[in-house]
């Protein structure tokens, strides 16, 4: 679905975003706003697509 991608918080470049989110930014995955919300709002608002 998506390919290499930027986090936005830390400027690393990852290729599995959710895997990245869970083991370097945890506290992100712990709101529970996020939870609600599709990978593709996850994507937009966290990565940047290259």
């Amino acid at each position: 679905m998506f390919g290499k991608a930027k986090c936005k918080i830390c400027s690393q470049n990852v290729r599995f975003a959710l895997r990245h989110l869970r083991q370097r930014h945890p506290e992100i995955l712990n709101d529970k706003d996020i939870v609600k919300l599709r990978m593709e709002t996850v994507m937009k608002r966290y990565f940047i697509l290259q």
